[in-house]
């Protein structure tokens, strides 16, 4: 049984890469996608229910006790942490600790600094999207995969631009190389597919 293509880590990569190639567009998305996912999850906690923990955690890390509250922003990061575990193990597993700890500082912030921080929350959320949008109107000149997938946009991206920062420091260099040989040829039928677009549309303008 072939597997699912949720799980299957080169076409979902290729998929989101396509879009993404020029890299000013792509450095954009380093800074802005993991700003989205923090921001919306302090935003989060302003939905009725969402700040409530389900349960508590008590714990000690390298002599601090605190306690982790298991709030929806929180269970949110932590789903998605083993989502990318699953895609690609040491990758996902070197990013758990960040996503959790984005996770836990949502709740953190949201009940010691609450107006504060929803505030700077929602203009850093909005500024990173349009920043987003302007990557890929300016220098892209490809709308973005929002419109074709929510999965990649709103999911894989924070993963797929963590994996772009690991593969610029050396992070398996044979995969990386298959990828953006995967990617090329996505890009090159995109962009064939335009143009033949574009004459048709040329005719019957004519």
């Amino acid at each position: 049984m072939a597997r699912s293509r949720l799980f299957d880590l080169k076409e979902q990569f290729v998929f989101y890469a396509s879009y993404h190639t020029n890299l000013t567009n792509v450095l954009i998305h380093v800074a802005c996608v993991p700003t989205i996912l923090f921001t919306a999850l302090v935003l989060t906690h302003g939905i009725p229910g969402a700040s409530k923990s389900f349960a508590t955690l008590p714990l000690d890390i390298l002599g601090h006790h605190f306690d982790l509250d298991l709030t929806f922003p929180f269970l949110w990061v932590a789903g998605n942490a083993a989502y990318f575990i699953l895609l690609e193990p040491v990758a996902g597993l070197l990013y758990a600790p960040i996503l959790l700890t984005m996770g836990h500082l949502s709740n953190v912030l949201y009940s010691t600094h609450h107006d504060e921080a929803m505030k700077l929350a929602g203009y850093a959320f909005v500024g990173s999207w349009i920043a987003q949008f302007v990557g890929h109107g300016k220098f892209e000149g490809r709308a973005p995969a929002l419109l074709d997938s929510l999965l990649q946009s709103l999911v894989l991206a924070v993963f797929f631009v963590w994996l772009e920062v690991l593969f610029f420091l050396g992070y398996r260099p044979a995969l990386y190389k298959d990828l953006q040989r995967r990617t090329g040829v996505a890009v090159a039928e995109y962009r064939k597919q335009r143009a033949q677009q574009e004459r048709v549309n040329g005719k019957k303008k004519a």
